[in-house]
């Protein structure tokens, strides 16, 4: 059982690991509702000031986690391009790093927009069905994508930030500048950063893109992006009026 703990996935039997929504699947989800709900709860209680400490400890940890993956790799010999931090999540965890010690407007838009939902989407579509329970990229994995959602959980419960879909201009600034970038490193690597030369094998994309071509697929992946944010913006909404807060937290000094 633990003989695969530092295996890397093409060492591991293809039916080793674990299915999406399976038991072990269900167990981390549930386990990370469950951090952020009570986590939460007790993040309310504390002064402001301990609410920093939080998320600095946090922000560090999650970068801490990238970090160990990324000298792990680097041991066993498969650290690649496509391991750069030019995914969503990846860009994720420094655009929450500079929010937790800075306190930006922009970061924060950011971070509860896109970095949280781009998380979740991650935890519940998962790539890294390969590795079983009992393995380091395994773990690693989900305590990087979980820390990606309980710090935005954080702040947007407790009204240290409030998202408006006033400052959507930043969420397509951000969109506008790094899509872009992150397009050419595609070209210049051959890697598929972000899906924006092609869509992953089971994704709704697929079939538009081997019936119409790349541009259609582009053009619908712009769509649904942007419909999406919307929707976002809708929830984070009710989320603020639920939790009955509408304190807008920015630019504070340390």
């Amino acid at each position: 059982m633990f003989g695969d703990f530092f295996r890397y996935w093409d060492e591991l039997p293809e039916q080793g690991g674990f299915s999406l929504f399976g038991w072990i699947h269900m167990g981390w989800l549930v386990g990370i509702v469950s951090v952020c709900l009570v986590v939460s709860h007790r993040y309310r209680r504390v002064d402001a000031a301990t609410q920093d400490k939080i998320l600095k400890i946090l922000a560090t940890a999650s970068i801490c986690l990238e970090s160990l993956k990324d000298i792990y790799l680097i041991l066993i010999g498969e650290m690649g391009i496509s391991y750069l931090p030019f995914e969503m999540c990846g860009l994720a965890i420094f655009v929450e790093l500079g929010f937790a010690f800075f306190h930006r407007e922009f970061l924060g838009e950011i971070m509860c927009v896109i970095s949280m939902p781009g998380a979740m989407a991650a935890l519940l579509f998962p790539d890294w069905t390969r590795y079983p329970l009992f393995n380091y990229m395994h773990i690693n994995s989900f305590l990087i994508h979980g820390l990606l959602v309980l710090i935005p959980v954080l702040v947007l419960t407790s009204g240290r930030y409030k998202p408006s879909i006033k400052r959507i201009w930043q969420i397509f600034l951000f969109l506008f500048t790094v899509v872009p970038s992150v397009y050419v490193i595609n070209r210049i690597w051959g890697c598929n950063f972000m899906f924006l030369c092609y869509p992953s094998n089971g994704s709704p994309f697929l079939s538009v893109y081997l019936r119409h071509g790349y541009v259609p697929y582009l053009i619908t992946y712009a769509v649904i992006v942007i419909l999406c944010i919307l929707v976002i913006y809708g929830i984070l909404d009710k989320i603020a009026s639920f939790c009955g807060k509408n304190v807008v937290y920015i630019n504070r000094k340390n």
